[in-house]
Order: structure tokens, then C-alpha cells, then sequence
């Protein structure tokens, strides 16, 4: 693509101001780790909820959303959007529990919850496993998706790419720590959605109006025998596995950043940033209307156009079929076109940045500074800090050549934690919960997912097959791994936790005064003079939240396929959901309850 002088006018003046920005935050980020990881614990709702969501937008999220599209229809996104169950849970059920922890980051979670020779070992080994493979694994498919981009659009080698991605993100996170991540991540993301929503309309510009677009994807689908328009998958003779898979046990069981069971990640740091309760439940619940109501229809939009402007798309692999989306930028108009990019590079950063900084706290926090040097000044540690945020950005370099699709990477992901959401949620709400139930359920899930890697036509995986392909089920591999990962891991850490003794009573009435956390305590309640009871409200809440979401969804969805009726009713049924989510919120007192 040839950029315009105006185009270079956009992107320098985007880079300009975000590294200005880093710059001028570096000395505020400096002073302690508690400014550089949680922001002095002083962030408003809207600041931090934003700030989420932006991480959440990356450059990979298009692209593979773009993908998914292409390959499965629009109802392929089923496989994220049934994380809503989940983030709303979160909201209700964690995101105040997190706030009243007071922990730096979730694995410093351990030490105040669990006792023991093996909550220090649990520590140690979830800092380095988070900090170093598993944020490797997320570098890899964000920075894959960048660097096809770059490559696309400045007809660069993939190694040029990449170097230029580490140079700039390296820079910039280890510079500014969380203040400068939440400070850029409102413009990036204001930056970003602009760009999405600017290319989606001018891709529909570009087929002839939406209604042209719907009658060539409708003349596509009767080719193809798919149905690419529909929002939920056919259920015809064979049930769509993957789909029930996503409905009934993903969200729950699965460790993925962004959705995390309970919270976890970027979204626990954020929550932990708060200023108060009440205020990481509101930004919590602005993330998940933002994440799933706003940020996926242009990019759904621009997908299927593509489908018209590349016909060949329909019956290429998952790697081409996630170039779609850069492809698209060249229809863009000057000073658009530079402006879009920007937004790209703008999504990038968000996300990495706070992947970067996010890794450097779990291996400062939670590995350096109590297993190696419990004494040294706030300001080495944050100089450790920023080393380590280098080092982690070039380990996970490796992984952009190792992955072959952002789709790929998160499915990784997802199967390497299969089964541990379970054990996340529980150890909140019952007392018996230990270090050895998180322990087992990260190994067992861990060596499950590389069995199933290795042996792929295991007696596992083709007689479960078999059965649910009596049972009348389309069966998807992934979905069948997913299944068996997260029957062995729950059995395996039920029966560990049962033969392992319990925490000390100490720490858990000191985990329980501090947290105040209802649910299966009786025993521990009994010890203290105060009762913390689960109260009705959260479920409500819940609920509502869900169907916030799930209205609006499809509400805003049928508004621009023009089926207006359907659009209206579901946006009717959204605004009552939300005035009756409202009244709950502010009804709960989230400093007790």
C-alpha cells in the first residue's frame, strides 16, 4: 500500500503523543511498585473499565474475529461471546472480593488464602508459569496479528515487522508502568474504535450499500451451504459441538486473558487499581457492556465485505482467512487510511503493553522479591521491574513464529487450563478450597492438554468421539480435547483437595475477616463474631447483566441487517434489563456484601 503524505501526518502524530505520554508518566510509575502495577489503588470506574477493554482490543481481535467470520459465519463467535456468562459473574460475584483483598496482583492471592509449604510453592510456580509461557503464548498471537499487518501495509518481511513491534512496545511499557498503560489505553481505545468503525463503513461503501452486501453474502451462503448471516448456529441433523461446548462449559472452565473465571489477569490488576469496591464493580461491568455490545459489529461488518471484495476468502485456510482484515485497509481513502493504521497500531499497544507489565508483576512481585531479595529499594524494584518486562518481550518473540493463527493461540491457551476455572471460583466461597486443589488442576490440565497434543487418535478422543456422534452431535476436535481436559482435571483436583488436610483455621479466619466472603464458610464463620452471608442480589445481578449484554448484542445487530422489529424488541428488552441492573447496583452495599 502507498501511504500518503497525510497518511504520515496520522501515524507520526499518533506516536508522538503516546510516547509523550509514556514519558511524562515514567517519573509517577517510578516511585514505588504500587504506582507502577496498580496505579496507588486511585483509579475511577470509567478509567479502569475503559482501560480493560482496550487491553482487550487488540490488533489480534479483528483479525481473528475477521477469520472466524469468514470461516464459520457470524455465529462462530459464539466461541468468545459466551465468555459474557462468566464476565458477568464476575462483576457480581468477584470483582468487589478483589478490591477488598488488597493483593498487588492475582497470584499474591495465594499467600493471603492458603498456608503452608505448598501455598509458597503454588506462588512461585503460578508467577513463573504466568509471567513467562503463559504470557509468551499471548505476546505471540498478539504480535503475529501486528506483524501480518505491518507487513500487509508496508510490504516489509516478517522479521521487519516483528522488530519493529518489540522496539516500540518495549520502549514504551517499560517506561511508563500502569499509569502510562490506563492514561494511553482511553486514547487508544477511542483510536481504535474510530478506525474499526470508519473501515467497516467504508467497506460497506464499497460492496454497494448494505443491502447489496446482504444479498451477495445470502447468493455466498447458497453456494457454500452455509449460513453466514445467522447469528446462532444451525441445529439441522447434527448439533454444532463446539457451540454447546462454549455455551455449557468454556466460560467456566477455562483460564483465558480477558475472561479469566472470577477475574484473573488484566482484569484482577484493574479491579485491584480501584478505588474502592463499588468502583471495580462498575468499571468491571463497563468492560463487559463495552467488550461484547460495542466492539463487534464493524469488525463483523468489515469481515463480510471482505467475503464480497475477496470471493477466494470463503475457501482459504484459517492464516488467510485472518488477512482479510489488513487486506481491507486498502480500499481506505487518504488520511483514513493513516488513521486506520494508527488505530491498529493503537490496538496493539493496549494490549501488549498491559501483557508486558502485567508479566513483569507477576515475576517481581511474586517470585523476585519473596523468593530472592525481600529487602531491596522500591526504586530497584522497579528497575528489576522494567528488566523484566524486556526479557519477557523477547522470550515471546519465539512464539510469533511458532503459532500459525491468532485463533490457534487461543485455543492453546484455552487447553492448557482446561478444567482449572472450577477450582479460581470455589476458592472464594468454600473454605475447603487448598493449594494443593489449584496445584493438581494446573498440572493435571497442563499434562492432559500434551497428551491429547501427542496422541492425537488416542482411545480417548476417538470413542468420546463415537459416543457423541451417536448422541447426534457434529464433532469438532477442539471441543472433544476441551471436554476430556476438563473431566480429567476436575476429578483429579476433587479427589486431591479431599485427600489433602485443610488450610489453618488462622489463615482462613484472617482470609475471612479481610475479605468478607459468604457462601460454604460455616466452619470458619463459627470462629468469628461476624457472619458474611451470600445474599440473593449478586444472582439477580447476574442475570441482568447477561441479558444487558445479550439484548444489546443482537439488538444492534439487527438494527443493521435492517430487520428493524426484531432489532427493536431486543433493544426494548436491553433498556429494561439494564434499569432494573441499575436499581440492584446501586441497592448493594459492596464494602459488606
Amino acid at each position: 500500500m502507498n501511504l500518503a503524505a497525510v497518511d504520515w501526518i496520522f501515524l507520526i502524530w499518533y506516536f508522538i503523543l503516546s510516547i509523550g505520554i509514556g514519558v511524562y508518566y515514567s517519573g509517577k510509575a517510578g516511585k514505588s511498585i504500587s504506582e507502577y502495577f496498580v496505579s496507588g489503588r486511585s483509579l475511577p470506574w470509567w478509567l479502569l473499565g475503559t482501560s480493560m477493554v482496550a487491553t482487550t482490543f487488540s490488533s489480534d481481535t479483528p483479525l481473528a474475529v475477521a477469520g472466524i467470520v469468514i470461516k464459520d459465519g457470524i455465529s462462530g463467535n459464539w466461541f468468545w461471546w459466551t465468555f459474557m456468562f462468566g464476565g458477568s459473574l464476575t462483576v457480581f460475584f468477584f470483582a468487589h472480593l478483589w478490591r477488598r483483598a488488597a493483593v498487588l496482583t492475582e497470584v499474591e492471592f495465594i499467600d493471603i488464602r492458603y498456608s503452608g509449604a505448598s501455598a509458597r510453592f503454588l506462588r512461585g510456580f503460578k508467577a513463573l508459569y504466568l509471567g513467562i509461557p503463559a504470557s509468551c503464548i499471548i505476546f505471540g498471537w498478539v504480535t503475529l496479528a501486528m506483524v501480518k499487518i505491518i507487513q500487509v501495509v508496508f510490504k516489509t518481511s516478517g522479521l521487519q515487522a516483528l522488530g519493529i513491534c518489540i522496539l516500540i512496545t518495549i520502549f514504551y511499557t517499560a517506561l511508563s508502568g500502569l499509569w502510562g498503560v490506563v492514561a494511553t489505553d482511553m486514547l487508544l481505545f477511542a483510536i481504535a474504535m474510530l478506525g474499526a468503525i470508519l473501515l467497516s463503513v467504508v467497506s460497506v461503501e464499497k460492496v454497494g450499500g448494505i443491502k447489496a452486501l446482504l444479498a451477495a453474502i445470502q447468493s455466498i451462503s447458497q453456494q457454500t451451504g452455509k449460513n453466514y448471516l445467522s447469528v446462532f448456529p444451525s441445529l439441522g441433523q447434527a448439533l454444532p459441538l463446539a457451540f454447546f461446548v462454549a455455551l455449557f462449559v468454556q466460560w467456566w472452565a477455562v483460564y483465558y486473558p480477558g475472561a479469566e473465571p472470577g477475574g484473573g489477569g488484566w482484569v484482577a490488576q484493574r479491579m485491584l487499581a480501584a478505588r474502592n469496591p463499588k468502583h471495580a464493580v462498575s468499571g468491571t461491568l463497563w468492560f463487559n457492556i463495552a467488550h461484547y455490545v460495542i466492539r463487534p459489529w464493524p469488525w463483523i461488518i468489515t469481515a463480510l465485505c471482505a467475503m464480497v471484495v475477496f470471493p477466494e476468502l470463503s475457501a482459504g485456510n484459517a492464516a488467510n482467512v485472518e488477512a482479510a482484515y489488513p487486506r481491507m485497509l486498502a480500499i481506505l481513502p487518504k488520511g483514513i487510511m493513516g488513521l486506520m493504521i494508527a488505530s491498529l497500531f493503537a490496538a496493539y499497544m493496549s494490549t501488549i503493553e498491559s501483557v508486558l507489565n502485567l508479566a513483569g508483576s507477576y515475576l517481581l512481585n511474586d517470585f523476585y522479591k519473596p523468593f530472592l531479595n525481600k529487602a531491596a529499594t522500591e526504586k530497584h524494584y522497579v528497575l528489576v521491574s522494567r528488566l523484566l518486562v524486556v526479557f519477557v518481550a523477547i522470550l515471546g518473540t519465539g512464539f510469533s513464529f511458532i503459532l500459525g493463527s491468532v485463533k490457534m493461540g487461543w485455543a492453546l491457551i484455552m487447553e492448557l487450563s482446561g478444567g482449572i476455572g472450577l477450582v479460581l471460583l470455589l476458592r472464594w466461597y468454600w473454605w475447603r478450597i487448598n493449594a494443593w486443589s489449584e496445584i493438581s488442576a494446573i498440572t493435571a490440565s497442563g499434562l492432559m492438554a500434551v497428551y491429547l497434543k501427542i496422541f492425537p487418535d488416542s482411545i480417548l478422543i476417538t470413542s468420546l468421539s463415537k459416543k457423541l456422534q451417536n448422541l447426534g452431535f457434529n464433532v469438532d476436535p477442539w471441543a472433544v480435547n476441551i471436554l476430556l481436559i476438563v473431566a480429567f482435571t476436575t476429578i483429579v483436583w476433587i479427589v486431591v483437595t479431599f485427600l489433602t488436610p485443610p488450610d489453618s483455621r488462622e489463615k482462613l479466619l484472617s482470609f475471612y475477616k479481610k475479605v468478607k466472603p459468604g457462601g460454604f464458610w460455616a466452619p470458619i464463620a463459627a470462629l468469628n463474631s461476624e457472619s458474611y452471608k451470600l445474599k440473593g442480589h449478586p444472582f439477580l445481578g447476574w442475570i441482568c447483566g447477561v441479558l444487558v449484554i445479550l439484548f444489546f448484542l443482537l439488538g444492534i445487530g439487527e438494527i443493521l441487517f435492517l430487520r428493524w422489529v426484531a432489532g427493536l424488541l431486543y433493544l426494548a428488552g436491553g433498556t429494561v434489563s439494564a434499569i432494573v441492573l441499575s436499581k440492584i447496583i446501586h441497592k448493594i452495599d459492596w464494602e459488606v456484601q
